[in-house]
């Protein structure tokens, strides 16, 4: 069986909504690399100074974890925690492939399991991600969708700091859909394989789209200025370290009232939004379950949830 903790492992690291599911189909259309697409179950249970989870409390976990069951992957009873991801990652490799794997948080976490690891930060403009977040239901306004990005950034500024330059690239999403064959050649050169027309060739195999410049900088025309004020007041300095320009309104925080309304709005949005995924019925048993502790009727809960949320899905 291949090392691969050994080998390198590639990792896509990014927030969610950043683009990185179709970065994720261009390189699994390479006939050299393969994605398997969302690999954060490896981590998820992995505490932030790398001590690893109770490896049957972890086996437990990952019978109602959605992702983990889409790639539907052997669990040995008897590896450790080790073994298992060693197990995972040989299970999802290709034969004489790179595997690229693409993870959405917790990046710091990931050199305690792979010391030797590779990684690939897409970046994109957090402004948007916020936008996008609203889009999928997970927040009720900018002002929390932000936070998202701001984590995962800050977890990519932690992990980037232990890290040889070697071991990493970082690639915007805006230059990827500006100039698509530059950014993948880019990318293939620091995965030590040639450039392949094939990567183009997702959108015949997928729901995707082919690159389409207009995602960039979406913000521009979807904020208004109080929107643009709020986001920037808690990731500025952020945003322009990273290349982005301001929209050159006044940033400001909320007042106490009106942090009050948006936290409210966006409880208010969440709620409605999993009663429409779900019905009442189930988001009413899965909050019961959730606050009394009921581990058993949760799990259960849990499928019926992750069976609806694959439905929604693109």
């Amino acid at each position: 069986m291949t090392d691969i903790i050994n080998n390198q492992p590639v990792f896509l690291v990014a927030s969610v909504r950043t683009g990185s599911t179709l970065l994720r189909l261009m390189l699994d259309s390479h006939p050299n690399i393969v994605n398997p697409g969302e690999c954060d179950f490896l981590f998820d249970q992995v505490s932030d100074d790398g001590t690893p989870p109770d490896v049957d409390r972890y086996r437990e976990w990952l019978k109602f974890d959605r992702i983990f069951l889409g790639k539907k992957l052997d669990v040995d009873p008897t590896m450790n925690y080790a073994g298992l991801m060693d197990s995972f990652v040989n299970q999802m490799q290709q034969h004489d492939s790179v595997i690229v794997m693409n993870v959405h948080r917790h990046f710091f976490r990931i050199p305690k399991i792979f010391p030797r690891a590779k990684y690939i930060h897409l970046i994109r403009d957090g402004r948007d991600v916020a936008r996008s977040c609203i889009g999928m239901g997970w927040v009720g306004n900018v002002y929390y969708g932000i936070d998202t990005w701001r984590d995962a950034e800050t977890a990519w500024e932690k992990l980037k700091d232990t890290l040889h330059p070697s071991q990493y690239m970082e690639i915007k999403y805006e230059d990827l859909l500006e100039d698509v064959e530059l950014g993948l050649g880019q990318i293939c050169q620091f995965l030590g394989v040639a450039y392949s027309e094939s990567m183009m060739d997702y959108a015949s195999k997928s729901t995707y789209s082919l690159p389409d410049k207009r995602l960039s900088y979406q913000w521009k025309t979807k904020y208004n200025r109080r929107e643009l004020s709020l986001v920037e007041s808690k990731v500025g300095d952020m945003l322009l370290s990273r290349g982005y320009e301001l929209s050159g309104v006044f940033a400001y925080g909320p007042s106490l009232i009106e942090k009050a309304e948006l936290y409210v709005q966006n409880k208010w949005f969440r709620i409605r939004r999993q009663v429409s995924a779900y019905g009442f019925s189930l988001f009413l048993q899965y909050y019961l379950a959730r606050k009394l502790g009921i581990s058993q009727w949760e799990r259960a809960l849990k499928a019926k949830i992750n069976a609806a949320n694959a439905k929604m899905l693109k």
